[in-house]
């Protein structure tokens, strides 16, 4: 071994235990409160990711080491309890109503737990009452998606257990991603180390594996339509689609980039198969009120709520030259017809034809999308992400480094207070790399 080697296996082993250290820290030890300290940490573990990616790249990283590194950094959260979000208490909630028998779209939590009788089941509901933040209105979550805290009810009342279940299905879910994403990187010809750019992700295992966010889900269902797709599979691309869809709303919007990239010949085909497997994943949606309710829900979503936006702030910022109100009202409604007019755009004038180009399609129809909502959680630019590593787009490998900026919002335990500062510095350096990577061109004399 060269000293040059024996000196790159030092770093490696060194960049392994910083990012362990810092993933241990930030799961079992720092309050979501403590926003600075959590920061200094997911830099110190992105730092050391980096690291990895760039070693992974001069073949110092095996796929059996790297699959065993992937695996390992995403046990070490196991046993943690999610800080930084809180929604794992509405997802178990919802699966403990499933158990009971009792339809999540039917009634609200306080009204299923005060008139249904959950109370004389004990604290455990009243546990996860006091710790969810959706109360007051319906689920908001397809009914696939509660299909999988309905298993985690399996476990009983024991919130450790029902945690366990979710993080192992999610587990199981992020080997799918794996294995898809090493799959197209062959058949793309693309380097192996593209992998390790999603596996070793910080925000990718933070996310999932530890705050059990379903985005890996969705990109599951997304990896295998590009891949299906690539192999000139209707039937399996569709249910791949549909299914992301299934677990997450959001996918639909990228319905008529597939009708036009199957062409006329088969696109009746993929209109009855999508039709087809949407009623086997939402049927529980029409019965009784779940549907009226959910879509009441979308929207209070869609108006009410407002975190980590970046055009949206921008006019409402400007508006607030003109009015007294929030605006929210109005202007979420109209930048989601923007949305959606820019969708339909790409999707009739992009040049497309096989499945890397309906790869960055995809990646240009999620960055028009998050970058007019009034709610960007960090988790939602997941699937986006996992779709980037297979393009040389790097807009959501830099937005996954940023992003954790918006926890600030979390600083003070009594509110939340976003921190203007550090919006600004996260669109701002994202703006200029769109700019500087992708628009520059466009705008030179």
């Amino acid at each position: 071994m060269t000293g040059s080697s024996h000196k790159k296996q030092i770093i490696l082993v060194l960049s392994i235990l910083l990012f362990m250290a810092a993933l241990l820290t930030m799961g079992y030890f720092l309050p979501r409160s403590a926003f600075y300290s959590q920061l200094s940490m997911f830099i110190l573990a992105f730092l050391s990711y980096w690291v990895l990616y760039r070693l992974s790249k001069e073949g110092k990283v095996s796929i059996p080491f790297g699959l065993g590194l992937a695996i390992l950094f995403r046990l070490l959260l196991l046993f943690a309890i999610p800080e930084l979000s809180d929604d794992f208490y509405r997802f178990i909630f919802d699966g403990q109503l499933i158990k009971s028998g009792i339809n999540p779209y039917a009634f609200l939590p306080e009204v299923a737990f005060t008139h249904l009788d959950i109370k004389e089941f004990g604290g455990y509901w009243q546990s996860l009452m006091e710790g969810m933040n959706s109360r007051s209105y319906f689920s908001i979550y397809p009914p696939l998606h509660q299909f999988f805290f309905w298993l985690s009810s399996l476990a009983g009342e024991t919130l450790m257990r029902n945690i366990l279940i979710l993080r192992l299905v999610i587990l199981g879910f992020e080997g799918l991603n794996f294995y898809l994403i090493f799959r197209i990187t062959k058949d793309w010809n693309l380097p192996e180390s593209r992998l390790w750019l999603y596996a070793f992700n910080p925000l990718v295992i933070l996310e999932l594996s530890g705050n059990l966010h379903f985005e890996g889900i969705v990109l599951t269902g997304l990896l295998a339509t590009l891949y299906f797709f690539g192999k000139k599979k209707l039937l399996m691309s569709n249910l791949g689609w549909v299914w992301a869809v299934g677990v997450k709303l959001t996918p639909l919007m990228f319905g008529p980039v597939l009708l036009k990239f199957w062409g006329k010949d088969r696109r009746w085909g993929f209109i009855f198969a999508a039709s087809g497997f949407i009623l086997l994943f939402f049927w529980p949606l029409f019965l009784g009120d779940s549907l009226v309710n959910y879509l009441q829900s979308f929207r209070l979503y869609q108006s009410k709520f407002e975190f980590n936006a970046s055009i949206y702030y921008l006019i409402r910022w400007i508006s607030g030259f003109f009015m007294d109100y929030n605006p929210i009202v109005y202007v979420g409604p109209f930048l989601n017809y923007l949305a959606l007019a820019l969708i339909l755009g790409i999707s009739l004038f992009r040049k497309m034809g096989n499945a890397r180009e309906l790869a960055a399609a995809i990646l240009w129809i999620y960055l028009c999308y998050l970058l007019l909502q009034t709610v960007v959680h960090p988790w939602y630019i997941i699937p986006a992400f996992g779709i980037s590593v297979l393009s040389n787009n790097r807009i959501f490998l830099i937005w996954s480094a940023l992003v954790f900026l918006s926890y600030s919002a979390y600083a003070d335990e009594m509110r939340v207070i976003e921190n203007q500062f550090l919006l600004i510095l996260e669109y701002g350096v994202l703006v200029g790399f769109i700019y500087w990577n992708y628009l520059k061109r466009f705008v030179q004399p």
